[in-house]
């Protein structure tokens, strides 16, 4: 299930015909690994949600570069992952995330004074698709280069640098950042004027709420500060999984994932 080869290739490895190879995986099809208890206490938790299908996800929570924990949802969002941290039994000394919408909350409400670190890569990725490579306002071009400073960040005296240059540049343009544009005659069902920030793209990149999470690591030399394990040793090769076994129905799908990351408890 969780090798390269076809089911051609096994048949002929094994001097078998495909029908008698069906038969012989219909147990592993029948039973979906659950995960074992893993005691996280005072560890650093890497959490991550990866679509399988449009409306199929899975949590995955790594400790220790092992899995931690799994659990299927529908989507990712505030419910699914408190009921996710739920199921821990111990409290993690930090979580390294992306700060999805929910998760960040979800985290403060199960897991209360936890550090949290937000993924670099992805709020980096992120600002740079909203800004694009070549911004035409002054504001958005001097914070694109604020943002792809960020991963250029390893001490402290980085940090402090790049604090001084940051508030410089929102004291420059944080009227223009938080300008907004009334259409005309256009009204809520309440009476009140619609409206929406002139600058979308430059406001919905400002990553203002962010800060307090974005350099946890330089406190804690133990917290990295991307998700990329899990993209990278669990996420890609999941993928690659599914890739093979395409034509699996969501059912069959979800049982060779749980095989995949109960390997890799």
């Amino acid at each position: 299930m969780l090798g390269k080869l076809s089911k051609d290739e096994i048949a002929d490895k094994y001097s078998v015909d495909r029908k008698t190879l069906t038969r012989w995986f219909v147990p592993f099809w029948s039973i979906e690994p659950t995960p074992k208890q893993i005691n996280i206490s005072d560890k650093v938790l890497i959490i991550d949600g990866k679509y399988i299908e449009r409306t199929a996800c899975v949590l995955v929570a790594v400790c220790n570069k092992k899995i931690a924990s799994w659990r299927f949802t529908q989507r990712e969002n505030f419910n699914t992952w408190l009921t996710f941290f739920s199921s821990f039994s111990h409290i993690p000394f930090a979580i390294v995330c992306d700060g999805q919408r929910g998760m960040i909350k979800a985290i403060k409400q199960r897991f209360p004074g936890v550090i949290i670190q937000r993924c670099q890569f992805h709020v980096v990725q992120y600002c740079t698709t909203k800004l694009t490579k070549n911004p035409e306002s002054k504001a958005a071009q001097e914070f694109r280069e604020l943002v792809i400073q960020i991963s250029k960040i390893k001490t402290k005296e980085d940090l402090k640098d790049w604090l001084t240059n940051y508030k410089t540049w929102w004291q420059s343009h944080k009227d223009f950042v938080k300008e907004k544009t009334y259409p005309i005659n256009s009204f809520t069902p309440t009476g009140r004027r619609k409206w929406h920030y002139t600058h979308s793209r430059l406001h919905a990149s400002h990553f203002k709420n962010s800060l307090p999470y974005l350099f946890r690591y330089l406190q804690h030399p133990e917290i990295p500060n991307t998700t990329n394990f899990v993209e990278g040793a669990i996420n890609a090769p999941m993928q690659e999984k599914i890739r093979f076994h395409r034509g699996l129905n969501l059912l069959k799908r979800r049982i060779l994932i749980a095989h995949f990351l109960s390997s890799k408890q």
